[in-house]
């Protein structure tokens, strides 16, 4: 499938023209609350798909008010560009690039990932190699609501992007069970967060064996 990303302009309102009519459509219903943030650029995944040993499915990227200033700093918008295009990048998974650590972005991974950065011996620039996450949807929004049914084209490749992970790598859910499921029912069984509100990659809010599972995944070459 052709990555739609590729032709995403580099200036706001950040919408494909393959969902423009139908993001249109969804925006028309939304309250303050819900809608959509479309000047930031959209994140339908973080890492390099390709080499990622452990992929991360959640519900949508969400919106901080320092989002703006984030995205439009010229090194992190190229870098979220490159991910985009599935450029090669030093840090694929890039809130763990030491030079993005403040961007609201790297401050919610980073924390939710803080125990597994801790528990393994890699690098930052090596663990960025080996994590994937893939959004349900692809665009920012303060408070979600989203339906539990395809709205825009785009999803398309991400959900395939899910479902080659499925083949070979370790699939975590770490959001939106009920979304994901009725999206592609393969992955309806597969292993999630005790509780996905809190959404910490956790021995505490995981089955024990699936964040050793995990760990071990990680250090797969």
């Amino acid at each position: 499938m052709l990555n739609p990303w590729l032709s995403l302009r580099d200036t706001p309102p950040y919408v494909l023209d393959v969902d423009a009519d139908e993001i249109e459509a969804y925006c028309r219903k939304q309250t303050k609350n819900s809608a959509l943030a479309l000047d930031s650029i959209p994140e339908p995944w973080i890492g390099n798909p390709q080499s990622a040993t452990v992929v991360l499915l959640l519900l949508n990227p969400g919106h901080s008010p320092r989002d703006s200033t984030a995205h439009s700093d010229p090194r992190f918008k190229q870098a979220l560009f490159s991910n985009l295009r599935r450029e090669p990048q030093d840090y694929p998974f890039y809130p763990l690039n030491p030079s993005f650590s403040s961007t609201p972005s790297a401050l919610w991974w980073r924390k939710r990932l803080a125990k597994l950065i801790c528990e393994t011996s890699l690098t930052p620039e090596t663990l960025s190699k080996k994590l994937l996450a893939i959004e349900w949807f692809p665009y920012h929004s303060r408070n979600s609501g989203l339906p539990a049914r395809r709205i825009c084209k785009s999803q398309d490749y991400s959900f395939e992007l899910a479902r080659e992970a499925l083949a070979n790598r370790l699939v975590v859910r770490m959001r939106s069970a009920r979304h994901w499921a009725i999206a592609v029912k393969e992955f309806e069984p597969i292993p999630e967060l005790k509780n996905p509100r809190s959404a910490y990659v956790s021995p505490g809010n995981m089955d024990p064996d699936l964040f050793e599972s995990v760990l071990k995944a990680l250090q797969e070459v």
